[in-house]
């Protein structure tokens, strides 16, 4: 009786230790694909490789790096072309600035002045001075003397082509009369007039016509009169 219960207790033991084993066996078989799926989806650090997923990133971000590379290439190229086009139109494009053609036709701008006509024609007098009244030769036509002009002398000589003249003589006027005197009858001839250098308490005027210049200055007399001096070159040709 004994030992028929020991054969029945170690054959239910058996079967229990079959069963775990069993038991295990099916719990290995299950575990076993997911641990190696695991182990594939997980990163090992053995494989931070150029094959892992982390690598494949960084293989991609290798593989925009040259895009990147050539963007700026690409951009140099663009602005290499971009200052290729603007060569043409600034100086910084490499190429000759464009010069214009030497201008071949004379320049032309306001015609020279034209010289008066003279006013004394024929022969040049004699040069002579005369006290007290006009000498001979003397342009009376072009230089006339002020009304109530008491001359005090008179003169006139040559040089070349030229006339030259000279008097003096005391009029009852002011001065400004005098000189006013002088001007309306030179400026009918075609003289222009301009303010000269004097002497204190004196006027003087100068005339210009062409080559042709006559100068006179006035001062006051003691009796209050104006005294003139007159000195001038007439030409007879143009010059």
């Amino acid at each position: 009786m004994m030992a028929r219960r020991l054969v029945i207790a170690g054959i239910c033991l058996a079967v229990l230790i079959a069963a775990v084993a069993i038991v295990f066996d099916q719990l290995a078989v299950k575990s076993g694909p997911s641990a190696q799926a695991t182990a594939s989806s997980s990163p090992s650090p053995g494989l931070t490789g150029p094959g892992s997923t982390t690598s494949g990133g960084t293989g991609s971000q290798g593989a925009e790096a040259p895009t990147s590379g050539s963007t700026p290439s690409g951009t140099s190229g663009g602005g290499t072309a971009g200052n290729g086009g603007d060569g043409g139109s600034s100086p910084s494009g490499g190429q000759a600035l464009e010069v214009l053609p030497p201008v071949t036709a004379t320049p032309t701008g306001l015609p020279a002045p034209t010289a008066p006509a003279p006013l004394i024609t024929g022969a040049l007098p004699a040069p002579g001075t005369a006290a007290g009244e006009v000498v001979d030769g003397w342009p009376a036509g072009v230089l006339t003397l002020p009304a109530g002009t008491t001359v005090g002398s008179t003169s006139v000589s040559t040089s070349g082509n030229t006339l030259q003249v000279a008097a003096d003589g005391i009029v009852d006027k002011p001065q400004a009369e005098v000189l006013g005197s002088f001007r309306d009858s030179l400026v009918a001839h075609g003289f222009w007039s301009e303010e000269a250098p004097a002497a204190d308490g004196a006027m003087a005027s100068r005339f210009v016509r062409g080559t042709d210049t006559v100068t006179v200055s006035v001062s006051t007399t003691g009796t209050g009169s104006s005294r003139f001096q007159l000195l001038g070159s007439l030409h007879t040709t143009t010059g």
